[in-house]
């Protein structure tokens, strides 16, 4: 009856989502929920995986950012003027500095490299 119950309890332990323990899974990642929020321009370099038909985001695969303690991946990043994307390609390697504001990371200067 004990390896039963025990057999249970394990089973029910790996049946639990990775989300619950606070794990993403995803090759995808927002850093916003757990650091910080830094109001301050934070450096950062990566390229460009996909912009927004409207321009007002980008996803980047950033190189690692150590002021924030951020491996490098991909993650989306909002655009603070559209301009910014209008001469972007997917594929161009860029130099960019963003805020963090409101839970979201906000570029705010952005130049091809």
């Amino acid at each position: 009856m004990k390896a039963k119950i025990l057999s249970a309890v394990c089973f029910a332990a790996l049946a639990v989502s990775p989300s619950v323990w606070g794990m993403d899974m995803g090759e995808n990642h927002s850093h916003a929920k757990g650091t910080v929020v830094s109001e301050h321009t934070i450096h950062a370099t990566g390229t460009i995986k996909a912009i927004a038909e409207n321009h007002e985001s980008v996803r980047i695969f950033h190189n690692p950012i150590p002021e924030l303690q951020w491996s490098s991946m991909v993650m989306p990043f909002d655009v603070n003027d559209h301009e910014l994307t209008h001469s972007l390609s997917v594929g161009d390697r860029v130099d960019f500095e963003f805020i963090q504001k409101e839970g979201k990371n906000i570029i705010v200067r952005m130049k091809k490299q």
